[in-house]
């Protein structure tokens, strides 16, 4: 009296009488087809509305016939259906879809100090949303979009208790908005594998939060291409950013002209594996500006759409190890504004080009699984002049140039997709001749101390 797998109860049934042998493998490759699906979730659409391969492939072999292999595909498509994971209809042109995300809730603290003399403090809870969708198609195509909390360009952040003039628990500032949208295709062949993406998409250039904040997109173009050896990996990033639109060109009447202003950036190098578990990442980049609107680069402030004096050279540098069997690294971020004197001539003071900015880090352990740990520290110093104050980090050291100082901070995986992290920078200003230009969360135009503390606990889906 064998057992084997019987429709009527979807599960494992006895039957008094013995089925034939090929009755018996029809049945059984059957229903362990659709538990294999089920097992592996989302692959249960794919298996069913296309699983011709392993049909065509019994069939060849032997183990059914014409007739059943047919009957086997129809039976898989009837049950499917009528299943509640039938009732999502997917498009066949779809090779992959995939739904992802994270949620954050945050406590921060920020301070900050004037020559007035005088201060501010925040103290306040904040939350992020992020859900993502993404699909391939054949040859290479692919497309994305993220919606995500608040309309900011460096944050994504909503203030718990932020009502303005409507009350408790009212939700101001709570919305959701488009992050991400965009459409690209990856080709592979002999040369390497090249990736065009078009639309608003995450910054595909190596860098560090000292020169672009983790939080702004890309709006335009971008390429990637990559080429892997079995001791080199060579690699090349572009992008053409539209920086701001403008609005109007030739307008009528006596509109004023604005042309769009373009950020353009290009990034060549390589991952080299020195032997020993040594790994050593350069990535020199050169940023530049087209149609900055004039020779005035005007008030160093967020939002300032008038990038005149920056032509920025980066070189991102990170050699990655092991220390006792735990992953390592230590990163060198250096930048130097080839056209800084042209900015801080406007400025006076007689401050010199204030042209240069660094990052130097280290940083042990990993964030991938249930109990792995991560400490990071590094030291930053930029001058005035140095970097655009519309894309630096706008938490570390508040979207400020003509700052230097540290930071510290700490990760532990709870669980598989939690994780809490620990974050405090300190920064004082670097040149009391110049402000602290840019414009983040605390209001004193020119900051002589600054200081931060956050408590983060994330998931990831």
């Amino acid at each position: 009296m064998p057992v084997i797998l019987g429709p009527e109860s979807h599960g494992l049934c006895v039957f008094s009488n013995t089925p034939t042998p090929k009755n018996m493998a029809k049945t059984s490759l059957k229903w362990l087809a659709l538990l294999g699906g089920l097992a592996v979730g989302t692959a249960t659409a794919a298996f069913a509305q296309d699983s011709g391969p392993l049909i065509d492939a019994l069939v060849k072999k032997g183990v059914l016939t014409d007739q059943e292999g047919e009957e086997l595909r129809v039976d898989l498509q009837k049950e499917f259906a009528e299943s509640s994971a039938g009732k999502l209809n997917v498009s066949s042109n779809l090779k992959e879809l995939k739904i992802s995300g994270d949620a954050r809730v945050r406590y921060e603290y920020r301070a900050g100090e004037n020559d007035s003399p005088d201060s501010q403090e925040r103290d306040r809870f904040r939350y992020r949303f992020r859900l993502g969708l993404t699909g391939k198609f054949s040859d290479g195509w692919f497309f994305g979009t993220r919606l995500e909390t608040s309309t900011g360009n460096r944050s994504t952040n909503v203030t718990l208790g932020d009502n303005g003039a409507s009350g408790p628990f009212n939700k101001v500032g709570g919305g959701i908005f488009v992050g991400q949208m965009y459409i690209g295709r990856t080709v592979s062949g002999d040369l390497g594998d090249l990736t065009v993406t078009g639309g608003r998409f995450a910054n595909p250039l190596m860098t560090t939060s000292m020169v672009w904040d983790g939080d702004i997109n890309i709006d335009g173009l971008g390429e990637q291409w990559s080429y892997q050896t079995e001791k080199v990996t060579y690699m090349a990033n572009l992008i053409q950013a539209v920086y701001d639109d403008g609005n109007s060109e030739n307008p009528f009447g006596g509109g004023t002209q604005n042309n769009e202003v373009y950020l353009l950036g290009a990034q060549a190098g390589g991952k080299i594996k020195l032997g020993g578990n040594y790994t050593l990442t350069v990535m020199p980049t050169y940023y530049m500006y087209g149609n900055s609107r004039g020779d005035n680069p005007g008030a160093l402030t967020t939002g300032n759409t008038t990038p005149v004096g920056l032509s920025i050279i980066e070189i991102p540098i990170e050699l990655g190890f092991k220390l006792g069997g735990i992953p390592a690294k230590v990163w060198l971020d250096y930048a130097v504004n080839l056209d800084a004197q042209k900015r801080a001539d406007f400025f006076g003071n007689g401050a010199g080009n204030e042209d240069i900015a660094y990052q130097i880090g280290f940083s042990l352990g990993q964030t991938k699984a249930k109990g792995d740990w991560e400490a990071k520290v590094f030291y930053q110093s930029v001058d005035a002049m140095a970097l655009d104050n519309n894309l630096v980090d706008s938490d570390l050291f508040d979207s400020r140039t003509n700052m230097e100082g540290f930071v510290l901070q700490g990760s532990y995986v709870f669980a598989n997709g939690v994780t809490g992290t620990l974050t405090y920078a300190n920064a004082d200003r670097k040149n009391d001749n110049f402000g602290t230009f840019g414009s983040g969360d605390i209001g004193a135009a020119n900051l002589t101390n600054y200081s931060l503390i956050q408590a983060d606990l994330s998931v990831k889906f």
